[in-house]
């Protein structure tokens, strides 16, 4: 479930111990909006983009508050181990952003390692800024930024994620 990471860092300023529990071990993606500097304005094609939206299930990725979304399985869709991730309400985990495909790619874990996978998207995907090839699992670690279409987002180990939290919480 996605949720601002304000919340995560509320629970974590209470009781640390009870976001260890939330986690049980899983990896984090955490989304910030860009700030008005890293804003690119370069492309006059986004006023005439088409928005499809296939019941939107709301908190979603992309808006202007910093989510974060712990990486599990959540949509009853066709893939049992994949966790999905597009546009649409099906996916695991929802980017509202028309630069998503529907389904645009997955995380799975194989063997001790978790990789992105693009699913072919129309966008596509980077890793640490580099291009992921259609159908290519491509290894996350810890603080990689990942590019879904145009959105901008960090796959965070679990104690990654932790330590985040802690040095937000110290600043």
């Amino acid at each position: 479930m996605v949720e601002t990471l304000l919340l995560w860092f509320n629970r974590f300023t209470d009781d640390p111990s009870k976001v260890r529990a939330r986690l049980k071990g899983r990896p984090v993606l955490v989304y910030e909006p860009p700030t008005e500097d890293t804003i690119d304005e370069s492309d006059d094609d986004d006023d005439y983009q088409l928005r499809t939206q296939s019941g939107l299930s709301l908190p979603a990725i992309g808006g202007g508050d910093p989510m974060a979304v712990v990486i599990e399985k959540s949509a009853d869709n066709a893939f049992k181990q994949r966790i999905t991730i597009g546009r649409t309400a099906n996916n695991d985990i929802v980017l509202d952003d028309t630069s998503v495909s529907r389904f645009h790619a997955w995380i799975e874990q194989q063997n001790m390692d978790w990789v992105l996978v693009d699913a072919g998207s129309r966008n596509g995907s980077t890793v640490a800024g580099r291009k992921v090839a259609a159908k290519t699992p491509i290894v996350l670690t810890n603080g990689t930024p990942l590019r879904i279409g145009s959105l901008t987002l960090t796959y965070y180990t679990s104690q990654g994620f932790l330590d985040l939290l802690h040095r937000r919480a110290t600043e």
